[in-house]
């Protein structure tokens, strides 16, 4: 395999996984925020219906 067989196969699958790699990340790193974020949400929801059914309930 000569100089210019590896750098063509470099260029034409290392660059694209690479930036496949990146991409996933990306969208791994946003998706967790959000579910993190969706989690506080559901907590702070879950506590006020609590606070809600213990001011009916007494």
């Amino acid at each position: 395999m000569q100089a210019t067989d590896i750098i063509s196969l470099v260029t034409n699958v290392g660059f694209p996984v690479t930036l496949c790699f990146i991409l996933i990340r990306y969208v791994l790193q946003t998706i967790g925020e959000k579910l993190d974020r969706l989690d506080q949400s559901l907590s702070r929801l879950a506590q006020a219906i609590q606070s809600v059914q213990e001011k009916n309930g007494k």
